[in-house]
């Protein structure tokens, strides 16, 4: 066959986008379920080598209660090897008792901590997802009794958006040791237990290494998840909690921290989401 006409070429370029962003999968914690990972990147954000050495952070993640009464059911751990005696971070829910049935975060061992709560009934099994944002401003934090007021304006507790007003507590005036991380967990304290129970349910978790409370309308999104890595100030680490995952492997989509999946199984990865 002859071609009379000639040859001629062509460059065909072909521009290939990034999917649309989409929240569909979340995690589903039943009696003994918790997640696991290496403790050396979250260290870099929750330890401090001193009391006030400037170590701001924030969580983020979207909680849904389930229907188990037991109080300090674990969302998020971060501490040292003993769970009671070493400093930790520690986020939780209290439970769904008509008298709790909030969440809490403890700064400091069991001994020697403050903690701040958002008001007895504000997270309860209702049905509801709620979006939960911690924010530290890496300043002093104890353990001098005149002091207790400063050492909680440390820190604030966003739910759905709106700065908490919160009930305060403490152990010994609060806790001026180093922190040094050596166990992160979601769903359980530590190397013990407290366990989230009967479908609660975590998604997109994640933690920042500075206070971006001036940021929670944009982080809060009115209660849509969104792409974190678009944030001026994006994310640490940031798990989706099941979507691009396979089970038993969480993968973290702005660090290197991935979670690993314990005494669960596939099913344990759920289409239930915030909307």
């Amino acid at each position: 066959a002859i071609n009379y006409n000639g040859e001629d070429a062509q460059t065909i370029v072909i521009n290939v986008a990034n999917p649309p962003f989409a929240n569909t999968k979340s995690i589903n914690f039943l009696q003994n379920d918790y997640l696991d990972a290496s403790s050396a990147e979250v260290n870099n954000v929750f330890g401090r080598s001193s009391n006030g050495s400037g170590e701001s952070w924030s969580i983020s993640a979207y909680f849904k209660a389930g229907t188990h009464n037991n109080s300090v059911q674990t969302i998020m751990f971060a501490g040292g090897n003993s769970s009671s005696s070493d400093p930790m971070v520690l986020l939780y829910w209290e439970g769904n008792h008509a008298g709790r049935q909030n969440v809490s975060i403890r700064y400091g061992s069991n001994y020697n901590y403050i903690e701040k709560s958002t008001p007895i009934g504000s997270v309860s099994n209702d049905g509801t997802w709620h979006h939960i944002m911690i924010t530290f401003d890496g300043g002093t934090t104890g353990n001098q009794s005149g002091q207790l007021s400063q050492y909680y304006s440390r820190f604030k507790i966003f739910l759905d958006g709106v700065n908490q007003t919160t009930i305060n507590s403490h152990a010994a005036f609060g806790n001026a040791s180093a922190f040094n991380i050596q166990v992160f967990r979601v769903g359980r304290w530590g190397t013990g237990t407290s366990y989230l129970r009967d479908n609660c349910k975590i998604d997109e978790l994640s933690i920042f290494d500075s206070d971006v409370s001036s940021n929670i309308s944009n982080i809060y999104n009115s209660g849509l998840p969104f792409d974190l890595s678009t944030l001026g100030t994006p994310p640490v680490n940031w798990w989706r909690m099941g979507d691009d995952d396979t089970y038993p492997l969480l993968l973290d989509s702005s660090g290197t921290t991935d979670l690993t999946m314990y005494s669960m199984n596939p099913s344990s990865i759920v289409n239930d989401v915030p909307i």
